[in-house]
């Protein structure tokens, strides 16, 4: 069996601590403080979208969304992670400019120096009655025109039942074809329609042929529902004349393969070269929609998504964000190809900083302080395995992942590259940081902040990033 490591850093053990704060209806302090790492603007259009996202935030904030919901559509303002009370951040004014929605957000703290750690989660929920037309772009900003956060493209989840012009993805259709057919005594439609938004899909190098795969973006699924999509280059109108049901994988192809990319099931029937890989094709989803009538087949709707396929090498970690706030580093990280099993992690500080003390600074990786480990699609776990103590990504249906990390002192440690998870021997890196609700890097740190560290991650089964430079507050 597995040990865990930290089995008291529990929601139970942590929640005490700390408090959500909704803060004052007026701001107080200084104005105009900038959000933490961890901050979230965003516009739930219902319950399940919010169901999905409430995971990704603090417990606490978590909570107070739940006791606080006052309906749907949901402008929601998450300033983030506060070490200590006097933040605050309120929803003003949403006006609706041509195509977009633009909402004015105020934000606050303390007006001076506080000398008690005690984490605070400001947030505050507004219901909207009046959005743009479908798909519109949504801008979140302060009272001076910083931009916050930036959405473009705003829709509906799709719908998997319904009409052929129901189902699917109706928004920012730029062209589409129709095709009637008889198949024996019964009569079938095919509707393509191609849409303006453009995603990247990844591939690698996998024995003689590829492996294709994409994290498809919120509003293509419902709950665990996921559309049947796949890569193909066949032209559009070719697709209308000759898609049926019973020869899709004949049909919708790349180089004449069928490339399907349902999540994790990303490995093709037949050896695709990478050499063989073109840069352009389609994403393609499809649907079945409600027969009409009797005696008609259920049309099959066909969304075709503009796509740059993008080579990368296997087991590569791509760290897409790395940032520092006071209580907490925060990495969004990618890894290449999807993963199809579980995955170790390990977070080494190269050339880690000594203080004059002569402890090394070095960053321990973790789920995060006040987080469920059970995230959208995959959990995270901190535990022992084979070769030492890992960060586990767990049963992962994506190959995009958010994690964290606390800073530790290592003591009698010396080298190039330090783990506090898996130190060398005779050297001690205390775990208390990641359970402490009174941690900041700057009360661990003293007169050693800001620095800046080195890091990489790097696994057992052959995953690795490239070095990357962080600057601690």
């Amino acid at each position: 069996m597995r040990r865990l490591l930290l089995s008291i850093a529990s929601p139970a053990f942590l929640l005490a601590a700390c408090v959500p704060t909704p803060g004052p209806r007026a701001p107080a302090g200084a104005p105009g403080v900038p959000p933490f790492p961890d901050a979230r603007f965003a516009l739930y259009l219902d319950p399940e979208a919010l169901r999905q996202d409430l995971p990704t935030l603090p417990l606490p904030a978590a909570e107070a969304v739940r006791e606080r919901l006052p309906g749907f559509p949901l402008l929601f303002a998450f300033l983030g992670t506060a070490p200590s009370e006097g933040y605050g951040v309120r929803l003003g004014k949403a006006v609706r400019e041509g195509g977009a929605l633009k909402v004015e957000v105020r934000t606050w703290g303390p007006a001076g120096p506080q000398g008690k750690v005690r984490y605070t989660y400001p947030l505050d929920l507004r219901p909207l009655t009046d959005l743009p037309p479908f798909p519109f772009e949504l801008v979140f900003h302060t009272p001076e025109g910083r931009v916050l956060h930036r959405r473009e493209r705003v829709r509906p989840p799709v719908a998997t039942s319904g009409k052929a012009e129901e189902v699917g993805d109706p928004y920012g259709v730029v062209a589409r074809w129709e095709e009637v057919y008889r198949d024996g005594p019964y009569l079938g439609r095919n509707l393509v329609r191609l849409h303006e938004e453009a995603f990247a899909v990844f591939y690698t190098p996998e024995g003689e042929g590829s492996r294709f795969y994409l994290d498809l973006p919120p509003w293509l699924l419902r709950g665990q529902e996921t559309p049947l999509c796949a890569l193909t280059d066949r032209p559009p109108e070719d697709l209308a004349r000759k898609a049926r049901g019973s020869l899709l994988g004949q049909v919708l192809t790349l180089k004449e393969v069928f490339v399907p990319l349902n999540q994790r099931h990303g490995l093709v029937e037949r050896p695709l070269p990478p050499d063989r890989v073109p840069e352009r094709a389609y994403v393609a989803c499809l649907y079945g929609a409600e027969a009409p009538r009797p005696e008609a087949l259920g049309p099959l709707v066909l969304d075709l998504y503009p796509a740059r396929l993008v080579r990368r090498e296997p087991q590569s970690v791509e760290v897409l964000r790395a940032e520092a706030g006071p209580t907490e580093l925060v990495f969004q990280v990618r890894l290449h190809p999807m993963p199809l099993g579980d995955v170790p992690l390990d977070l080494y500080t190269l050339d880690p900083p000594r203080l004059p003390g002569g402890e090394r600074v070095v960053a321990f990786p973790y789920h995060g302080f006040d987080r469920d480990p059970t995230q959208p699609r995959y959990a995270l776990s901190l535990h022992e395995g084979p070769g030492g103590f890992f960060l586990w990504i767990l049963q992962p249906e994506v190959h995009t992942f958010t994690l964290f990390a606390r800073l530790t002192l290592c003591q009698k440690a010396e080298g190039k590259a330090l783990s506090p998870l898996n130190p060398p021997p005779g050297a001690t890196c205390p775990s208390l940081p990641l359970v402490q609700a009174s941690y900041t890097h700057r009360g661990l740190l003293g007169p050693g902040a800001p620095l800046a560290l080195r890091l990489q991650f790097r696994s057992p089964e052959g995953w690795r990033s490239e070095p990357f430079v962080v600057t601690v507050p």
